[in-house]
């Protein structure tokens, strides 16, 4: 099952963020996705995941009554030139992922692994300290949920 983690809209420091970014792809993270809505504009920011990251693909959750982008990811020259910056690693597939709560522990993780459906591609879930850590080390039963995210 894909995992994909839901980046804040807003964030008040340019380089916890990207290295947020930078902590889940090593963690083995999918991807990230920013949704588009009242903080800063989710294209620049995914733009700038994608200069510092070489691997996770970037989703972008367009609002319910906006079109559907177009096969491939093209929807407009914003979209395809962020296609173009990542090497073609931008998602706005939202429907085939299911988006669940931050994992309480390691046990509650596996549960939400193994209930996910099959026509889901993966799992949405918002950025928690928790979860890089279960991430790194999904079978270490030590609760590390004091470790910070972003090291500078």
């Amino acid at each position: 099952m894909k995992v994909g983690v839901l980046l804040p809209s807003r964030f008040e420091e340019p380089g916890e963020f990207l290295a947020d970014a930078r902590a889940m792809e090593a963690a083995g993270a999918d991807s990230v996705w920013l949704e588009e809505g009242n903080g800063y504009d989710p294209m620049l920011a995914l733009a700038a995941i994608a200069a510092v990251t070489s691997q996770i693909r970037l989703g972008l959750i367009l609002p319910k009554d906006s079109p559907s982008p177009a096969p491939g990811g093209g929807s407009g020259r914003g979209l395809e030139t962020l296609q173009h910056l990542s090497r073609q690693r931008v998602i706005t597939d939202k429907q085939r992922w299911r988006r669940v709560e931050v994992p309480a522990d390691r046990e509650a993780w596996a549960r939400t692994l193994q209930e996910a459906h099959p026509d889901f591609d993966g799992v949405l879930v918002p950025l928690d300290p928790r979860l890089l850590d279960i991430l790194r080390n999904p079978e270490d039963a030590i609760d590390r949920s004091d470790l910070l995210l972003a090291q500078g």
